[in-house]
């Protein structure tokens, strides 16, 4: 009867592990929680693009380029959440508190075998940026994504409270109210340079 006993509290054990709620809570976490809507424009929705945004220092400089320090949106990933009825796809990550600045846009064009591409590096140093205090969640708003000629590019397209409801109704990541933040110009100087010697892909 013991053995009976142990093996239950084992398996009740292991449902309530499994069943551990994993959102992030908000006003609890040392992080933060950013989440952005892309829609691809209509004009040119075969590229695989790719928001980057890079957290500024004390300085308001760029910091180093890594992966705690970035916010990074991906269409056609796989990863990103789709809610019924609201255009494109949206990501919502965990990130480091404090503020952050656009850096570029890459568009990735397949064609066959042969893969083409388009930066989109904003040289500025006017850009869009936000802030994000620690154990915040805020929403960003959707952004479409374009190639105007040779450059890639995206703009603030929509900032409504329904998509960022449905939104949130897809996809249950978050415990506690998400502020709606609109994007504010900042200035920070960018010097161009490849991500690495096997990608053409520019950052700041």
């Amino acid at each position: 009867m013991r053995l009976v006993c142990a093996i239950v509290a084992c398996l009740v054990v292991a449902q309530c592990a499994t069943q551990r709620d994993e959102r992030f809570r908000v006003g609890e976490s040392a992080s933060a929680f950013v989440i952005m809507g892309v829609a691809e424009s209509a004009s040119n929705t075969s590229p695989r693009y790719t928001v980057l945004w890079r957290q500024l220092g004390g300085d308001g400089q760029f910091m180093r380029y890594g992966a705690k320090r970035i916010f990074e949106v991906r269409t056609q990933s796989g990863e990103s959440i789709q809610a019924p009825g609201i255009p494109g796809e949206f990501v919502l990550a965990e990130v480091e508190p404090g503020a952050y600045a656009l850096d570029s846009v890459f568009a990735l064009i397949r064609e066959g075998a042969v893969n083409y591409v388009a930066n989109g590096v904003v040289r500025g140093p006017e850009r869009p940026g936000f802030e994000v205090r620690p154990g915040e969640a805020i929403y960003i708003g959707i952004w479409e994504t374009n190639l105007e000629e040779v450059v890639a590019v995206t703009r603030p397209w929509r900032l409504e409270q329904s998509d960022l409801d449905a939104v949130l109704r897809q996809a249950n990541l978050v415990d506690g109210p998400v502020r709606i933040v609109e994007s504010h110009t900042v200035s920070v100087p960018c010097a161009p340079y490849r991500l690495n010697t096997v990608s053409q892909r520019q950052v700041c």
